[in-house]
């Protein structure tokens, strides 16, 4: 923080050299690294923890746009010792492979994406998809918010928040804090077509999509009613449709604002598709319906 006058009451923020103001951080980090610094000259370490905790919480929750947790990195014609490289070449070996005219320059940075995948180890470069990759399909893609957090916002914090005088250990703070434990239910249909690769292609949600409560999901199905709430079918259809209205008057809402920016004509549909089925299946397609226009409005308005 800096004074350009005596007389100037508010300082401002100018940095240089960190996440910040590096084009190879995403702009998640770089907005909670510049928060958590204006915070702590200003309020203390006391109110770093409590804007940190807030942070973390509506990442693992998903209220956060997906331009956010774009990545970029720059891509080389070759690597030495004939590596494989970073994760962006091998999204770009990936995207010449399906469209040969599709050809990355050398030194160009491609934007991508880290989406998570069932399990604890995983390797990174099966995680990376392009932007327009994960929107296309945002029904069956989920973003790493774990890696997100740990491996780019909480590392720089870590290397400003640790200097002296204050010596703060953001992971002992990461651990502390609630979380939620969520597990990958559903994986997207493979390359080569087939949806059941994976073991978790035959997971269905355990949360009631009416009342929330915890349920057993039967087969593949998404979206799941529990067995109090299907008891009373004309009670179900009609709060589905309830919600289902109002994710409709949303992303109208959503639509009109996307289409004074980029002048076509967006509606609704544009963002996800309306399917109602009747209560008594044993997948709630309203409820579906309802979190495809939440998370599509929200994600493809950004």
């Amino acid at each position: 923080m800096k004074f350009e006058s005596k007389t100037e009451k508010n300082p401002s923020f100018d940095a240089k050299g960190i996440e910040t103001v590096r084009r190879d951080q995403c702009a998640l980090t770089q907005k909670v690294l510049r928060n958590a610094l204006i915070t702590l000259f200003r309020s203390g370490v006391d109110a770093v923890r409590e804007y940190l905790y807030r942070q973390w919480a509506m990442i693992h929750a998903g209220k956060l746009p997906v331009s956010d947790f774009i990545l970029t990195g720059r891509v080389r014609n070759r690597y030495r010792g004939g590596r494989i490289g970073p994760v962006q070449a091998a999204l770009a070996r990936r995207l010449a492979e399906a469209d040969p005219g599709r050809i990355v320059r050398h030194k160009e940075r491609l934007p991508y994406v880290i989406v998570a995948i069932p399990g604890l180890r995983f390797r990174l470069r099966d995680c990376v998809l392009t932007p327009l990759e994960l929107m296309e399909e945002w029904d069956s893609y989920t973003l790493h918010s774990a890696y997100y957090i740990e491996k780019h916002v909480n590392a720089a914090l870590q290397r400003c928040l640790g200097l002296a005088p204050y010596n703060i250990d953001v992971n002992v703070w990461y651990r502390a804090c609630p979380k939620p434990r969520r597990r990958v239910h559903h994986w997207p249909v493979t390359r080569s077509g087939s949806s059941a690769s994976m073991i978790s292609s035959y997971f269905g949600s355990d949360i009631c999509a009416i009342c929330g409560i915890k349920s057993k999901a039967k087969g593949t199905a998404r979206a799941v009613v529990c067995s109090k709430c299907r008891q009373d079918p004309q009670r179900v259809g009609y709060l589905a449709q309830i919600k289902l209205n109002s994710a409709q008057h949303r992303a109208n809402a959503l639509a009109s604002i996307c289409s004074s920016c980029n002048g076509c004509v967006e509606t609704s549909a544009s963002f996800a598709s309306v399917q109602v089925v009747s209560p008594g299946s044993h997948c709630s397609r309203p409820a579906l319906a309802l979190s495809n226009h939440n998370g599509g409005a929200s994600k493809r308005c950004t």
